[in-house]
């Protein structure tokens, strides 16, 4: 039995070792490759149209029609759709801003669906058959779009074949709390990183679902937005590229957006990307080995599309903790096996690196995150081992094909000062079976440090206290804003 628990625990570390080692190679691309996509001087600048996809955004939905019209175009180059499918007062702030703008001379209409079918992907799709841009930019309702964001951008469409640039997300109110600090460390990495990596090494990126500016064409011949995943926006950057399509990543340009300030908050939008993503991955992956692209683009966009799939190994390593606990203790006397425990952390020492490499440009501005950048780590993965159970969930949904409905992520206007958000709308949930689980894995959790104490197993101990923590801090926060729903 102790052989088993070691071998399984040897195979998960395998995995993640892969997955490491891919990290890592975007990390030296993005440090070591420099290469900048090209810009086009234009003789006579094209037709946007800007789509503002809303559902009830009651708190920011004003903020982010104010911001666009502010966007320095020219008035008959620039059509603004305002795509509402809400139900609650956000309808009447928004048709008052475009009644407000339309008679400033803005070319600017309020759009609303009959029925809310296919979420984001079909308000997009149903504001294109009337848009007149040849050029499609896009912002959530979190963003704040800077005013020289379209003649920053637009320029990147060096040639007929780019149908995609991205710009780089910025957070308004990254020094909020903790929790909008730990996500700045994940997003930093991915758009650094990930997204630099991947596009200075000729990889698929994806289009961040806000923030850039597509193509018509390339949309058109795409296949246009699909709603059979929660991630149309990876799903529609994945069939352009397979169609031959372009994409500029400018990490120069950023868009300044606001960041989940609650933990459910942040929950349902990593539920949303990490289901989307596994159901693009089963869509697009064997299409993506059938197209010409390079054998480099079809191994890292595949890796880009199991990226989720990380959640699973966590769980596993939490689960099978225990187990190991019991084996290291029964094989404590195997040579071999004290040997090889130590070579299994590289994983981790390359993950660290990527990371690190992902916020430099963070700390270099400021020399005390580098201080705090270990503490702040610790925390960040802390977080994520708490919320890894909810996540798994969804990403094992996302394979087996089942269907769940578009959870938006709850946005407040709370940029800086420590507002209450009690009384705020979207921010109450109700406790499910799933919580049931998370406390389980709490009693889990502090049955193995009692364990291991008697073991005297150091790293069994600080494992166990560290995912215990993580559960206990996403179980608490849900019981809190279920205690807030039950007393609306």
């Amino acid at each position: 039995m102790a052989y088993l628990v070691l071998i399984i625990y040897i195979l998960i570390n395998v995995v993640l070792l892969v997955y490491s080692i891919v990290e890592f190679s975007l990390l030296i691309n993005y440090l070591f490759r420099k290469n900048r996509p090209s810009k086009r001087k234009w003789d006579e600048l094209p037709i946007v149209t800007i789509q503002l996809p809303l559902y009830n955004e009651t708190y920011v939905v004003e903020r982010l029609v104010d911001a666009v019209v502010k966007i320095d175009y020219p008035k008959d180059k620039l059509e603004i759709q305002v795509l509402d499918d809400s139900t609650d007062d956000t309808i009447e702030k928004a048709k008052r801003k475009v009644d407000e703008y339309q008679q400033q001379g803005f070319d600017i209409q309020y759009i609303q669906r009959e029925q809310r079918v296919g979420f984001k992907a079909g308000a997009l799709d149903f504001g294109l058959k009337t848009a007149k841009g040849q050029f499609i930019a896009i912002f959530d309702a979190d963003f704040i779009p800077r005013t020289d964001f379209l003649l920053e951008a637009i320029p990147y469409f060096e040639n007929e074949k780019v149908g995609v640039v991205q710009s780089r997300w910025a957070y308004l109110n990254e020094d909020y709390s903790l929790l909008t600090k730990l996500q700045t460390v994940m997003l930093n990495t991915h758009f650094s990183v990930e997204q630099a990596g991947r596009n200075r090494s000729g990889a698929y990126i994806n289009f961040n679902g806000t923030a850039g500016i597509w193509s018509r064409k390339c949309i058109d011949d795409a296949g246009g937005w699909h709603a059979d995943t929660l991630t149309e926006d990876l799903d529609l950057s994945f069939r352009a590229q397979m169609k031959g399509w372009k994409f500029n990543y400018v990490m120069d340009l950023d868009s300044p957006s606001e960041l989940p300030i609650t933990v459910p908050g942040y929950k349902a939008q990593q539920f949303r990307w990490s289901k989307g993503a596994a159901e693009c991955a089963k869509k697009n992956i064997p299409a993506l080995w059938k197209s010409n692209s390079t054998f480099w683009a079809k191994m890292i966009g595949s890796f880009h599309l199991l990226n989720s799939s990380v959640f699973l190994i966590v769980l596993a390593f939490i689960l099978i903790s225990m187990p190991l606990a019991y084996s290291m203790s029964v094989l404590k006397d195997e040579t071999w096996v004290q040997t090889i425990i130590p070579f299994l952390l590289v994983s981790n020492v390359l993950l660290l690196c990527v990371f690190i490499g992902g916020n430099s440009k963070g700390m270099a501005k400021k020399p005390i995150e580098i201080l705090l950048f270990p503490i702040i780590f610790i925390s960040f993965l802390v977080m994520n081992m708490g919320i890894s159970l909810y996540m798994s969930i969804g990403v094992i949904e996302g394979y087996l094909g089942k269907k769940s409905e578009f959870v938006r992520t709850p946005k407040f206007n709370v940029l800086k000062s420590k507002k209450s958000t009690e009384k705020l709308k979207y921010n109450r949930i109700n406790l499910s079976l799933v919580n049931v689980f998370e406390l389980l894995i709490i009693v889990y959790g502090g049955v193995q440090i009692a364990y291991c104490s008697c073991l005297g197993d150091i790293f069994g101990i600080v494992f166990a206290s560290l995912f215990t923590l993580g559960f206990l801090l996403n179980f608490g926060s849900s019981l809190y804003h279920s205690l807030l729903a039950k007393n609306a």
